[in-house]
């Protein structure tokens, strides 16, 4: 797995959570850190994925 990929998800909720401390958790700023969050949850979710059904074929 892409371990700056893991950076960026660290990275990211880490701006999430202090959007969401100064402002609340429905603040327009912390909805869209939280989408674009999910999104890298699912890329790094898909890559172990494939990592692991490159496995089992070999």
């Amino acid at each position: 797995m892409d371990k700056q990929l893991l950076v960026q998800v660290e990275r990211l909720r880490g701006k999430m959570i202090a959007a969401a401390t100064k402002n609340n958790i429905l603040h327009q700023e912390v909805l869209h850190l939280s989408q674009s969050l999910d999104e890298l949850i699912l890329r790094v979710q898909v890559e172990k994925r494939a990592k692991a059904a490159r496995r089992k074929k070999s």
